[in-house]
């Protein structure tokens, strides 16, 4: 009996046939194809094809109607179904197609050894079939003989539905009775063991698991309230002793009687992904720049240093650095240079201290210091005395000498009862003592200097008079696409136009707004300005009639259980399309809490609108909650753009980020764009959207009408 199986492949595209049959070359296949449906049907008396690979969008007869032919018949219900297809992943498409009998679907441009390795699947199942039928012929002179022909060929069906259902990367199918029936080749490609390996020893999958993952191994194999949409993610070392990082689904299966056929396991290897987790993780409480800690980590650390000072009655102290007229440096020698001088301030840092201190950047050139575990505050003055004078000694960059002084504000604390917030701004407002008393100065934190300091209430009754006044509205940035330069929507951003100042700073009212809660109707009016503009701008230019405009939402925002039902009645108010609508909640937000954030992304994502991660890689998101998150953008935080250039790290970062958005299938936004080369760099690294001062800073809304105007 010959090997070779015929095999349909349907695509109206001859180039399209023309690389499958070039992927598929030399694989004891015969490839018969057809560029329309109609053509396929008359090809279906003359062969038995073991398989049939059919395009979804072709014109006439199209792929689903084309499957549902094949399923009418009963001469060919049973042909495996494959769509390779480039529309969309979305779940109504590819649930249309499995409930026309398709086992899997591939995405244009298809990978060459996917595609062999799924059809030499069911062709070798084929041929399996053909010999058992060929076999049952020859058989047919008993009846036993012919009832074990007839129960072979149906224990090879049901391994032909488990293989075809299931197909991922590691499979393994145990019986009821826990023996392993069979496991995939694909075990050897990555733990370097071959399947019959696995068979010929049942313990051999738990001694190359990790012995810390082990005890969880277990549990979650012996778990049976766990559900498809539930993972495990372990080590093992593969046979060269290398750690692989796997995440394990497991799946009940049954019979079409329902009678249990054991549990079907899927692995896959993750250990890209979770170096890009160590490295978001990393960066998410480091500074990209001098890989010092940052904020949050150093708070981090306060908290912990209070909390065992109040135990062993010692003291600790913090430190709030600023550089004395830094900001001329990078004027006169360029950021480069000022970057440069940055990193090897803080290493002189990290050289004056004690190794149990730690040393971290706030940003700009602005430095925290920790000093922790100090029997009594008398050596606290000697210890900050010498991170003073180590600012002495001059600093060489790139050939410059450079003289520079410091100034630095303190306070000292001794208990548990601490807020680490509150020691740093007390710090930070010592420093600013020491910068008004005439620079290169130590100041220790007093009380008295917070007298004559902003009245929070003050500016709390001022916004509550601006938001009944109106007196906010939205200013819009443009975003571009990258690859051609074309609008491809607007954010919109809250600007405060005070009848006496003019435009305030939003970095003077959204923090008070934020703590007070005003930002609630704060944000609700911008998101209602926005929509309406944009629809306006619709009414009357067609350029834009696919923008998108997105909307920032804060964190007490998120929290709100209305946030929805506001969403969908502003859509309603202002007759924007809601795909047209794109919300953006900070990284840092949604990780509070990632299962309550779940469920808050979906109820929003139900009403049609677009949703996106904001100033992503600032905080840690792990991928396993990124899956689950139902999100269509990232958007890179501006601190890892800004860094490109001097930075070559932060472009390892972004094209990390983006590499794996992309197998998320979601698009990457880049904020803070100002120069060419930056734009130039994300462009060679995939990222889809930009926005930032070198296309054009937030413009009020006439302007930013005439760039939609000037779009056309």
């Amino acid at each position: 009996m010959s090997d070779i199986v015929d095999v349909l492949v349907v695509d109206d595209e001859r180039i399209n046939l023309k690389l499958v049959e070039g992927i598929l070359r030399g694989q004891d296949l015969n490839l018969k194809m057809a560029t329309s449906g109609a053509e396929a049907l008359k090809m279906i008396p003359d062969h038995d094809f073991a398989v049939a690979l059919l395009d979804v969008m072709m014109p006439g007869m199209d792929g689903f109607e084309l499957a549902e032919r094949l399923r009418s018949s009963e001469a060919t219900r049973n042909i495996p179904i494959i769509f390779i297809t480039a529309i969309s992943k979305e779940q109504r498409h590819v649930f249309h197609g499995y409930e026309l009998g398709a086992v899997d679907y591939l995405f244009k441009p298809v990978e060459p050894e996917i595609l062999r390795g799924k059809t030499n699947i069911f062709a070798e199942l084929h041929r399996h079939k053909r010999s058992l039928l060929e076999t049952t012929r020859r058989l047919e002179a008993t009846v036993e003989e012919l009832k074990a022909s007839q129960d072979a060929l149906a224990r090879s069906e049901e391994r032909y539905r488990m293989v075809a259902d299931y197909n991922y990367d590691w499979e393994s199918w145990i019986g009821p009775d826990g023996t392993l029936l069979y496991i995939s080749p694909s075990c050897e490609r990555i733990s370097g063991y071959s399947p019959q390996r696995f068979l010929d020893e049942p313990d051999m999958m738990q001694r190359i698991i990790n012995q810390e993952d082990l005890t969880r191994w277990i549990q979650f194999m012996q778990d049976n309230t766990v559900g498809d949409e539930e993972s495990l993610d372990f080590r093992i070392s593969d046979v060269n002793a290398r750690t692989k990082w796997l995440s394990l689904v497991r799946h009940s299966i049954f019979s079409d009687k329902g009678a249990p056929l054991g549990i079907r396991l899927s692995m896959r290897d993750i250990t890209n992904r979770k170096l890009i987790e160590s490295k978001l993780k990393h960066s998410a409480f480091h500074d990209t720049l001098t890989g010092l800690p940052n904020r949050a980590l150093f708070l981090e650390r306060l908290n912990r240093a209070a909390e065992r000072c109040s135990r062993t009655g010692e003291h600790f102290a913090v430190l709030f650095i600023n550089m004395d007229r830094f900001q001329a440096v990078n004027d006169h020698y360029g950021h480069s240079v000022g970057d440069k001088l940055m990193v090897r301030l803080g290493v002189k840092l990290q050289q004056t201290v004690r190794p149990i201190d730690t040393v971290a950047r706030f940003g700009g050139d602005e430095f925290g210091v920790l000093l922790e575990d100090i029997p009594r505050r008398s050596e606290i003055r000697s210890l900050i005395r010498k991170i003073f004078d180590s600012f002495k000694e001059p600093v060489e960059v790139d050939g410059i000498t450079f003289a520079l002084s410091a100034s630095i504000g303190y306070d000292i604390g001794s208990g548990m009862d601490v807020d680490a917030e509150e020691v740093v701004h007390n710090a930070q407002v010592a420093m600013n003592e020491a910068k008004e008393e005439g620079k290169n100065r130590i100041t220790a934190y007093d009380k008295r200097m917070r007298e004559g300091m902003i009245n929070v209430l003050a500016v709390e009754n001022e916004l509550n008079r601006a938001l009944e006044a109106k007196e906010f509205s939205a200013y819009y940035q443009p975003i571009v696409n990258l690859a051609d330069g074309s609008l491809y929507g607007f954010e919109a951003l809250a600007r405060w136009n005070h009848p006496e100042r003019g435009l305030v700073s939003p970095g003077e009212f959204i923090p008070v707004a934020e703590e007070t809660g005003q930002i609630v109707n704060l944000g609700a009016q911008i998101l209602e300005e926005a929509c309406m503009a944009m629809q306006e701008w619709t009414r009357l230019y067609p350029a834009a009639e696919n923008l998108t405009m997105a909307v920032n939402i804060s964190a007490k925002q998120f929290a709100e259980s209305t946030l929805a039902g506001d969403v969908e009645r502003i859509l309603g108010q202002s007759g924007l399309r809601p795909d047209r609508l794109k919300l953006e909640i900070t990284e840092t937000v949604v990780m509070l809490d990632a299962m309550k954030s779940v469920n808050q992304l979906k109820v929003l994502k139900n009403l049609g609108i677009l949703l996106s991660i904001d100033d992503f890689g600032t905080g840690y998101s792990s991928m396993s909650y990124l899956q689950k998150f139902p999100t269509d953008q990232l958007k890179i935080d501006l601190s890892f753009v800004q860094r490109m250039e001097s930075t070559p790290e932060n472009i390892e970062i972004i094209r990390a980020i983006v590499n794996m958005a992309h197998s998320l299938r979601l698009r990457v936004v880049a904020e803070g764009i100002e120069t060419e080369r930056q734009r130039d760099l994300l462009y060679s690294l995939q990222c889809d959207y930009g926005q930032g001062y070198l296309y054009s800073r937030p413009l009020p809304r006439a302007a930013a009408e005439e760039f939609v105007k000037d779009s056309e």
